[in-house]
């Protein structure tokens, strides 16, 4: 409701589990917004590139534009796939986010951000 009203969400939460759903929802209702990830950890793995395979780690993972190609195969995430009708589920555009505070970044997340040119700014950039 917030959202269709065109009010700024503002989301602060110190646990991972709420970053999935909470960024799929407003991507959902404004596919142009702009993401400020404030985190240690970049959360950009999938399945597939995970070094752990826990899925905490996976929120922007799993919802930046190409990283993943069937969510109906992820259990539990079938709500990430497209709809029956061809409605595509939301995703995050590699310009539409800027990590704040990374120091603890698999390597393979490394590598995304670097390949897509997202904007990263680590704890040395802040120190």
């Amino acid at each position: 409701e917030e959202l269709r009203a065109k009010r700024f969400p503002l989301i602060v939460g110190g646990d991972h589990s709420i970053g999935l759903g909470s960024l799929a929802g407003i991507l959902r209702a404004q596919p142009n917004t702009g993401v400020i990830w404030v985190d240690a950890h970049a959360d950009l793995n999938t399945p597939e590139m995970s070094e752990s395979g826990n899925m905490h780690g996976m929120p922007i993972g799993l919802l930046m534009e190409g990283l993943v190609d069937d969510h109906s195969q992820i259990p539990g995430l079938e709500w990430l796939a497209p709809s029956d009708d061809g409605t595509k589920p939301p995703r995050l555009r590699p310009d539409s986010i800027v990590y704040i505070g990374l120091r603890d970044v698999d390597k393979a997340e490394r590598s995304v951000i670097r390949d897509l040119g997202i904007k990263a700014f680590t704890m040395y950039d802040i120190d």
